[in-house]
């Protein structure tokens, strides 16, 4: 009878263990990908010089720095398609501005929904990458975000740290 006392208890806590690190691994792709998107995003603010008219002075061209435009859906569209489940993308779901401009894409099924948000130009900006996700298909959904905006140099820095809300939902 101990013995299945303490079997039953062995798999409880082997399951709890199994589960926490799925849950790890699903939330491990969030970020990394905003990690990845908000590199670019600060990449994309800092190259923005080479489209601005030439001969301009240097103090002009930095003011006009910009990051890519706020993506109108995120992707997936429906949040839905992630909530308890993985979506796979497709090349049409990245096709669009901003993921475009920023070399992003994910080929693997996702568990999460990424946007990403830009507003001003030169010391203004700023940009807001998020990841929203539903892992358990409980209704809650866990976010992390991660925000991009120029230094005084007009040099865009990657936040050091990731706004999380119900991280392991």
């Amino acid at each position: 009878m101990n013995f299945f006392a303490l079997a039953a208890i062995l798999t409880a806590l082997g399951m709890y263990a199994l589960a926490r690190y799925v849950r790890h691994n699903k939330t491990a792709e969030a970020k990394e990908s905003i990690t990845r998107i908000a590199s670019g995003a600060a990449d994309y603010y800092n190259r923005s010089d080479a489209t601005q008219p030439a001969g301009a002075a240097p103090q002009a061209v930095h003011a006009m720095r910009h990051f890519p435009p706020s993506s109108r859906t995120a992707v997936p569209e429906d949040a839905l398609n992630v909530r308890g489940r993985k979506y796979q993308s497709n090349s049409a779901d990245w096709a669009a501005s901003p993921w475009r401009e920023l070399g992003f894409s994910i080929v693997q099924p996702q568990c999460y929904q990424y946007a990403f948000e830009s507003q001003g130009s030169g010391a203004t900006a700023k940009a807001l990458v998020t990841a929203e996700g539903d892992l358990d298909g409980d209704g809650t959904r866990s976010r992390y975000s991660l925000a991009i905006a120029p230094d005084e140099s007009l040099t865009a820095v990657v936040a050091t740290e990731l706004e999380r809300v119900d991280p392991e939902e």
